[in-house]
C-alpha cells in the first residue's frame, strides 16, 4: 500500500496527443522522411526512484522476513510514480543528447541539425521520423536496452501502409476484432451508422431495469468505437458523440443504436484516411454547426476539421454545452473551438520545428453573420449575442494578429 507524502508525491506522466501522431506521419510522407519504431525492454527498471519505498521479502529469498525488508532503488512495474518516473529518466537522457521537448506537447521531441529528427513518445514505445533513422537508433541502444521494429506498420494500432503516392492510415485489425467480440463479424451490413429518421431520447427507470437485464457494458463499447473515430475514422465521429450522450443512462434503444453502428462497421472495415505527398504547408479548416438539432435541451452541435499539407490531421464532432438562440451564435461558437485548435496546432508545429507559417490559417465557414462579426465588419452586439462576448474578442484577436482568416463558403461544398 502507497501513501501519497510519503511514498510518493506526483504521478501524472503525460501522454501524446493523436493529432501530433497523425501530423508527424503526415508531415514524414510529404518530406519523404523515414518512419521507424522501437521499444525500450523493460523501461520503468531504468529509471531510479527520489522516494524512499520499501518492499517486504518475497518469497524464496532467505532473509528473515521479520527482521528484513528490501529498499527499492528503482521504478518497478505498479509503483503509482514508476510512469513519471521513466518519462523523467528518458526526458533527461533525450535533452542531454540535445533533443528539445515540445511544451505544449511533452511527448514530441526533435533535435535540429544536418540530419533533423522528430520522436513521439507512448511510454516505451518511440516512434522515429528522420531521412536515416539508423545513426539515432544507435545512439539510443548506447543507453536502454530496445527492440528494433523497423519501419513502422502498426503503431499505437494504427496500421501504415505505404502507397505509390503516399500512405494510408486504418484500424481493420481493431474494428475486426471490436465486430468479434460482440458477435456482429457475420451481420449483415447497412450504409449509414446511425439508424436514419430515428431518434434517440433519454430512458426511463423502468428501460434502465430493463436494459440491466441485457449484462452488457455499454460505456466500454462506446469507448471502443470512441477510439476508431478519434484515431483513423472521421465518419463515424458524429455518431459516436450522439451514442456517447447516454453513458450514465444507457437502455436497450442505445444499445440497440450501437449494434447499428457495428453493422455499419462491418461494411467498412478497411476504411481509414489517406496522404499523398502534397508540399504544400498551409493548413486549411472548415467550420460548421448545426442549430438546435439536440431535441431534448435544443442545444447545437460543433463540427470542424482541418488539414496540414492537405493532409486531414484533426477532426471533431462536439454537442455545444450552451443552447445557442440563433444560427449565428451557433456558428460563432464553433469557429470559437476550431480557432482554439489551431492556434495549438499552429504553435505545435512552429516549436517543433515543421514549419513556420507566414499566411494566416483559412478557415471556410458557411455563415456570413458569423464572419462579419468577427471581422467586425457590423454591429451584432445586441441581444442575441452578448453571451459569446468573450469568444468575440477571441476570435478578434486571432484575426488582428494575422494567426486566422474566416473565408465564406457554401454550406453545399463542406
Amino acid at each position: 500500500m502507497q501513501y501519497m507524502g510519503i511514498y510518493f508525491n506526483k504521478t501524472y506522466a503525460p501522454t501524446g496527443r493523436w493529432n501530433s501522431l497523425i501530423a508527424l506521419v503526415a508531415f514524414a510522407c510529404v518530406n519523404k522522411l523515414q518512419s521507424h519504431q522501437i521499444k525500450i525492454k523493460s523501461a520503468f527498471l531504468n529509471a531510479q526512484l527520489k522516494e524512499t519505498v520499501y518492499l517486504a521479502v518475497p518469497q524464496g529469498l532467505k532473509l528473515n522476513k521479520q527482521k528484513f525488508c528490501l529498499g527499492l532503488t528503482k521504478a518497478i512495474y505498479g509503483l503509482r510514480q514508476a510512469p513519471l518516473a521513466w518519462y523523467e529518466c528518458l526526458k533527461n537522457w533525450l535533452e542531454s543528447a540535445k533533443f528539445s521537448v515540445c511544451s505544449i506537447d511533452p511527448c514530441v521531441f526533435y533535435r535540429e541539425g544536418s540530419i533533423p529528427v522528430w520522436l513521439y513518445i507512448h511510454v516505451d514505445d518511440i516512434g522515429i521520423f528522420r531521412k536515416d533513422t539508423v545513426f539515432f537508433k544507435a545512439e539510443i541502444e548506447k543507453e536502454f536496452n530496445i527492440k528494433d521494429i523497423g519501419e513502422a506498420d502498426l503503431m499505437l494500432g494504427i496500421k501504415i501502409q505505404k502507397m505509390e503516392n503516399g500512405i494510408s492510415l486504418d484500424q481493420q485489425h481493431f474494428t475486426e476484432a471490436l465486430l468479434r467480440q460482440y458477435g456482429m463479424d457475420a451481420c449483415k451490413t447497412v450504409t449509414t451508422p446511425l439508424t436514419p429518421n430515428k431518434h434517440l431520447f433519454p430512458t426511463t427507470d423502468n428501460e434502465i431495469a430493463a436494459f440491466k437485464n441485457l449484462k452488457v457494458n455499454y460505456r466500454s463499447a462506446i469507448g471502443s468505437i470512441n477510439y476508431l473515430s478519434t484515431a483513423t475514422r472521421p465518419d463515424l465521429s458524429f455518431s459516436v458523440s450522439t451514442l456517447s450522450q447516454y453513458l450514465e443512462r444507457p437502455g436497450i434503444k442505445h444499445w440497440q443504436g450501437f449494434l447499428h453502428f457495428l453493422k455499419y462497421l462491418r461494411g467498412s472495415v478497411r476504411v481509414g484516411i489517406c496522404y499523398s505527398i502534397d508540399k504544400n504547408n498551409s493548413i486549411t479548416a472548415y467550420s460548421d454547426a448545426n442549430w438546435g438539432n439536440c431535441r431534448i435541451a435544443r442545444r447545437s452541435t460543433t463540427g470542424y476539421l482541418f488539414h496540414f499539407h492537405n493532409c486531414l490531421v484533426l477532426w471533431k464532432t462536439q454537442k455545444q454545452p450552451l443552447v445557442s438562440i440563433s444560427t449565428a451564435e451557433a456558428e460563432y461558437k464553433a469557429v470559437c473551438n476550431l480557432t482554439s485548435e489551431l492556434l495549438w496546432f499552429r504553435q505545435w508545429c512552429e516549436e517543433a520545428k515543421l514549419v513556420t507559417f507566414t499566411e494566416p490559417i483559412l478557415i471556410y465557414e458557411d455563415n456570413h453573420s458569423c464572419i462579419k462579426k468577427a471581422n467586425g465588419d457590423c454591429n451584432l452586439n445586441n441581444k442575441r449575442m452578448k453571451n459569446v462576448d468573450i469568444q468575440q474578442h477571441f476570435i478578434k484577436e486571432a484575426i488582428q494578429k494575422n494567426l486566422i482568416r474566416l473565408q465564406y463558403t457554401s454550406a453545399l461544398r463542406c
